[in-house]
């Protein structure tokens, strides 16, 4: 969706073959900036549900022993978290416990340092 605005803004028509990079270079910018917004609000949720003892923890954390259909996995809410934060989910889980460690990996979440 930002990248189909991006391109509104500049009057880029879809039948042009301009690359993503091209776009976001005239627009000055380096990453979709409402991406990486949404990835660390994302990550503060998943690291205040796990702070705290609720029904959306509970739901989270629940298992289903149901036979897997066909086709490719889905893709997971933790599994999501796992990825943007870039450490197992053991770690993750882990360092959401402590809040001022958990701040820091979500602050440097589109600076491409690795979470400490």
């Amino acid at each position: 969706m930002e990248m189909w605005i991006y391109r509104r803004m500049q009057r880029i028509s879809w039948k042009e073959k301009v690359t993503n990079k091209k776009v976001l270079e005239s627009v000055a910018l380096q990453r979709p900036e409402l991406l990486l917004t949404i990835q660390r609000r994302k990550m503060k949720y998943y690291g205040h549900l796990r702070r705290h003892d609720s029904i959306q923890k509970r739901v989270l954390e629940g298992k289903i022993d149901v036979r897997r259909g066909r086709g490719r996995r889905r893709h997971t809410w933790l599994g999501n978290i796992q990825e943007t934060s870039q450490m197992k989910m053991c770690e993750v889980c882990e360092t959401a416990l402590d809040r001022r460690r958990w701040r820091t990996v979500t602050a440097h979440l589109g600076d491409g340092m690795a979470p400490s």
